[in-house]
């Protein structure tokens, strides 16, 4: 690379300095010729030499080869170095030009790459976007019934894959059984109660064995993929694990048309979901047994209400009030017969506890709404009233009977020796329940009931 430019400014300094050296010769050649002429001197060598001899002034121009080559020389070396700087800008250009060229590489590559990471980042927030209106989806329902049906449409619609489906444990965890589908494929293996063998055959029963992830992403090449009849349009596969802390109790499974649909990104997405799938699915159970519980405990409690209502009548000799206009007298039997025009029951818990009557001596008089509404609040907090002076009853005299349990074995506690402890506490029976026979018999020997 550097020889040939040296060889080439040479040449061109020593290719001018020849020619002019050449152009120069001319100058003292024909000025010889033009002096042998003009002195009519025969135009021969000797002549010409003789010449050359005798004129000072063709000395002068016999010099014009030495400084026109020169000349020409130093306009070859000029050309040479405006031959240098050309070809630098040249290669100057051409460098340019393939740093443009890379450039424009450059920067298609970039814009390549962040076309590739914006497309991934949509998608990414299409993702989460995804998850965010599943979580709110899920969230707003608490029965397990209807939870688990809308987890699956969701996140088909929301992620676009063809087969969602949700599998529970049994009691025993032995199988896993499919609780919920989108699919048609899905819905047939509802139907039929499909379940799979915890750690058996299949993706879903390593996932419930294991409480890991499992993805296939060609089912064809996975060792534990199950060929199920109902989906044959399954290219990939993936499944995770639903649980609470460390405890697996199902499986979320999706399944795809695409080959290699699922990359590990979709795995750490689909995890978080699951994650969220399980507690909405956990406090829907919750719910369910909290309600259930509730239900279970407000029956109870409207029956005990009911059994100590009945008990609380029975020994309450009196049939309930009335007032006459001016005072309020003990209602009798007969005056059951009395006309009205308007009953409010008196309920509590849902037990009927008794009757508001509102009589009038008009037939044809209509109660407005206000006087219904007024009627019936009044009959409300007179429930309450009624059930919390039960209740004060029922603990003065549990508090009472406590108080003389306390004052009998105080008593009996202070006798010394077996005489006297039985005849003290056959005395204080006595004084407690009056008219009442009392003995105390001891047997000898064991007896077994």
């Amino acid at each position: 690379m550097n020889q040939r430019p040296n060889r080439a400014k040479f040449n061109a300094t020593q290719r001018y300095a020849i020619l002019g050296a050449a152009f120069g010769f001319t100058f003292p050649l024909i000025g010889t010729v033009l002096e042998v002429l003009f002195s009519q001197l025969p135009l021969n060598l000797y002549n010409m030499l003789y010449t050359q001899r005798t004129d000072p002034l063709l000395w002068i121009v016999d010099t014009a080869p030495i400084v026109i080559g020169l000349f020409a020389g130093y306009a070859g070396r000029k050309q040479d170095i405006l031959s240098k700087v050309n070809e630098q800008l040249r290669n100057r250009e051409i460098e340019l030009k393939n740093n443009q060229v890379n450039l424009e590489t450059y920067a298609n590559a970039r814009t390549a790459e962040l076309v590739i990471a914006n497309q991934h980042n949509e998608q990414r927030t299409s993702q989460f976007e995804a998850i965010a209106y599943t979580a709110r989806t899920i969230s707003s329902i608490q029965i397990l019934d209807q939870l688990l049906p809308q987890v699956t449409q969701t996140i088909s619609e929301q992620f676009g894959f063809y087969h969602v489906g949700i599998f529970l444990l049994d009691n025993n965890k032995e199988y896993a059984i499919l609780a919920a589908s989108n699919s048609e494929g899905g819905k047939k293996m509802l139907e039929r109660n499909h379940r799979l063998l915890i750690g058996g055959i299949g993706i879903v029963g390593f996932v419930t064995n294991t409480g890991q992830p499992r993805i296939a992403l060609d089912v064809e090449l996975d060792a534990a993929y199950f060929n199920n009849p109902d989906l044959p349009d399954t290219q990939s596969e993936i499944a995770l694990p639903l649980r609470i802390g460390t405890d697996t109790f199902g499986a979320l499974d999706v399944q795809s048309k695409k080959k290699n649909a699922f990359s590990q990104e979709d795995i750490s997405i689909l995890s978080i979901l699951a994650d969220l799938v399980g507690i909405a699915i956990q406090n829907a159970r919750s719910y369910q047994q909290t309600h259930e519980a509730l239900s279970q405990a407000e029956i109870a409690s409207r029956q005990m209400s009911s059994q100590q209502w009945q008990q609380f009548l029975t020994h309450t000799p009196v049939e309930g009030y009335f007032f006459d206009g001016v005072d309020t007298k003990n209602l009798k039997p007969t005056d059951n017969q009395r006309a009205n025009s308007l009953a409010i029951p008196l309920t509590l818990r849902g037990t009927r506890i008794g009757t508001i009557k509102l009589s009038t001596a008009d037939p044809k008089r209509t109660w407005t709404t206000d006087e219904i509404d007024m009627a019936e609040a009044t009959a409300e907090r007179t429930s309450i009233a009624l059930e919390n002076a039960r209740l004060l009853q029922e603990a003065q005299k549990r508090a009472a009977k406590e108080r003389v349990i306390g004052e009998i074995s105080a008593k009996i506690g202070g006798s010394s020796n077996l005489e006297s402890i039985l005849q003290t506490a056959i005395l204080e029976l006595g004084n407690t329940l009056p008219g009442t026979d009392i003995a105390i018999q001891f047997k000898k020997g064991q007896e077994t009931e």
